[in-house]
């Protein structure tokens, strides 16, 4: 008998398949966190998936100002930061529609959680917009197959669990070195998602009195070019201390000022990318 008949031959096949299913289904939720994490959103085509580069999101008060503007870098990722309050968001790209018809009808995404739900956001305090905002393409095919193997976040986290489950079962049933050996290598895959599955960092820096610890409101933070000695942006901090700059590659200053405190002027390290969070907690004296 051919040794490809044997079930010795097939089992090994069929049950890295089953591990490397159960890998791509639960996937998602854990790339979406570290997303989150980073303090990134990404814009994508709501029909395919894919990321849209050089897509321009304008985020608007509600006078029509328009209060930050960034540009998507080549994999639709983008990073907004803006003080308290409500704000309508443009997004534009050549052959895409914006708000996603699409996603308002599903009322969700099958690619990304955190979707942008319309056009409209709110902020509580000081801090990072990192939503994912889905973009149609104004001739859209029809949506793909893989779109419909997309799980919610809960029941990628009971697959995850039952999943593994199942795959220890199998591999004692058979009880093999090469089952076990997929069985250890689909573990280490998993404990590396539940190392880097850690509270993120908050988006912004935090400014408060050196002897009470309390957050200082209205603090004046100035971002500075430190090699031109040139004023780039200028922000007050929060009721709860709070500021945040997005830069791009350089060299930067902060000076803190604030009645009743010691001016305070912070150096930084050369920043090497662009779309990077300066954001660093400060204690200021009297």
């Amino acid at each position: 008998m051919p040794v490809w008949d044997s079930l010795d031959f097939w089992y090994p096949i069929i049950y890295g398949l089953c591990l490397i299913v159960i890998w791509a289904l639960t996937r998602s939720v854990y790339a979406d966190f570290r997303r989150r994490r980073s303090g990134y959103g990404v814009v994508f085509d709501s029909h395919t998936g894919g990321p849209v580069a050089t897509a321009i999101i304008r985020l608007k008060s509600a006078a029509g100002q328009v209060a930050v503007t960034v540009v998507t870098d080549s994999q639709g990722r983008y990073r907004m930061v803006a003080p308290q309050g409500e704000y309508f968001v443009e997004v534009s790209k050549a052959g895409f529609l914006f708000p996603s018809e699409l996603t308002i009808q599903k009322k969700d995404s099958p690619f990304y959680d955190n979707v942008l739900p319309g056009n409209h956001v709110k902020i509580e305090d000081y801090g990072t917009i990192a939503y994912n905002i889905p973009l149609d393409q104004k001739w859209a095919a029809k949506k793909p197959l893989t779109a419909n193997l997309h799980l919610t976040k809960n029941a990628q986290h009971l697959t995850a669990f039952l999943g593994t489950g199942a795959a220890l079962y199998l591999a004692a049933l058979q009880s093999s070195y090469l089952i076990w050996a997929l069985f250890s290598f689909y573990m280490l895959v998993m404990l590396g998602r539940l190392m880097t599955f850690k509270p993120p960092l908050p988006p912004y820096g935090v400014i408060s009195d050196a002897d009470t610890g309390e957050p200082l409101s209205r603090v004046l933070v100035r971002l500075m070019d430190k090699k031109f000695d040139k004023l780039m942006e200028t922000q007050t901090t929060s009721p709860k201390g709070r500021y945040a700059f997005v830069v791009k590659k350089g060299d930067y200053r902060l000076m803190l000022e604030k009645p009743g405190y010691r001016k305070t002027i912070v150096n930084f390290p050369t920043v090497k990318q662009n779309g990077f969070l300066l954001a660093r907690d400060f204690k200021m004296k009297k």
